[in-house]
């Protein structure tokens, strides 16, 4: 019995020791019970190992060849809520809550209580040239620019005229500074002589055509492209390459007589509607359309064919609202702009305070009519 004593003591013992520098364990000794757990973690097999890693390496290399195939990302801009809570002012010019100019009854007035008076364009540039003599400004030969300003709505009430940019060569050329490198695609050897001597940088036929597909040349060195009615076929065959330069009927890029196509993209003003952000209902244009120096024929000549030029990209029939809005007339460094009677240099636009002075005359019969009513 004791030598039975013995080994067991000597049992526990050696059992403690082993679980003590193995593992955890919980040991519960009640009544002369010992209850042992020893735990053993090992490692996973090799080969398990092995095919986890193969897995993982094939996911990575499928991830890449997704990525490779799948298009490229599209720059998005973050959609920005506006507060329309905020006051914002509007660059939208109105005068309807003004007075008529036909009861001004004196000789000094404040001009932001009456409507906006419309001058003439040779009373305006009488004007400018006044402040611009030697005397003054000193600058007799400025440059004459105009201000316009569009009602961009159409017959939907959430679509609005989109941007655009054209090109003007005015009838009445001026100095400008600006000369642009037009590349000429002709028809013929005489096509591309008439080209060069317009002034045409480049001037060709397939061969152009050609340089630009392969790379040779691109059109990020040069500001516009004309082309012959007859090679339209050829272009498009590129028209990938070619883009926003793809001559079109709106554009004026497009034509037969290559002469005078290259001599008035050469010598013409480029000009860009710009979108108010917080109206998308308003837009405006600035640009020169003459100098000082010439005559008032030679300036109105040039003012009309802008108007004309501009008012083409103006919305379809149905559109209740006048494209044209608003233009001043101005030439630095003077502050002054000058607003324009400009329904008298282009058709379909009535002048304004006629509509004006009928509406009061309507209401005043209708405050007489409710007069004698009452009495």
């Amino acid at each position: 019995m004791a030598f039975l004593q013995c080994c067991y003591q000597s049992f526990t013992r050696n059992a403690l020791y082993r679980a003590s520098t193995i593992s955890p364990f919980i040991l519960n000794l009640d009544a002369g019970n010992c209850l042992l757990v020893d735990q053993k973690r090992y490692a996973a097999r090799k080969g398990k190992r092995i095919a986890a890693t193969r897995e993982k390496q094939k996911l990575a290399r499928l991830r890449r060849e997704e990525q490779k195939i799948a298009p490229p990302k599209i720059w998005k801009p973050q959609k920005l809520s506006v507060d329309k809570s905020l006051k914002a002012v509007s660059k939208k010019f109105s005068d309807s809550d003004r007075k008529n100019l036909s009861e001004i009854v004196d000789n000094v007035i404040v001009m932001d209580q009456y409507k906006e008076r419309k001058y003439p364009l040779n009373t305006v540039m009488d004007m400018i040239r006044e402040t611009h003599q030697p005397e003054l400004y000193g600058e007799p030969d400025a440059l004459v620019e105009a201000r316009i300003e569009l009602d961009l709505r159409t017959k939907k009430k959430t679509k609005f005229v989109g941007s655009f940019t054209g090109i003007v060569s005015y009838p009445n050329l001026f100095r400008y500074g600006v000369k642009r490198k037009i590349i000429a695609l002709c028809k013929s050897d005489e096509d591309e002589e008439q080209a060069r001597k317009a002034g045409a940088e480049l001037a060709g036929s397939n061969d152009i055509i050609r340089m630009l597909k392969i790379g040779d040349i691109t059109l990020d060195n040069f500001d516009d492209l004309v082309c012959h009615g007859d090679m339209l076929i050829e272009l498009n065959n590129i028209r990938n390459i070619v883009g926003n330069y793809f001559p079109t009927k709106q554009r004026g890029n497009i034509g037969f007589d290559m002469e005078r196509l290259v001599r008035n993209f050469v010598n013409g003003i480029e000009f860009k509607m710009i979108k108010d952000d917080l109206e998308p209902d308003y837009g405006s244009i600035q640009i020169p359309f003459g100098r000082l120096s010439q005559t008032d024929g030679e300036l109105e000549e040039n003012f009309e064919y802008l108007l004309k030029t501009i008012d083409a990209n103006r919305p379809g029939q149905g559109v209740q609202y006048d494209f044209l809005s608003r233009i001043l007339i101005f030439s630095e460094p003077s502050p002054e702009k000058f607003p324009i009677a400009f329904w008298n240099h282009i058709d379909g636009y009535d002048d304004p305070t006629i509509e004006d002075q009928n509406d009061d005359d309507d209401n005043q019969q209708q405050q007489q009519k409710k007069k004698a009513v009452n009495k």
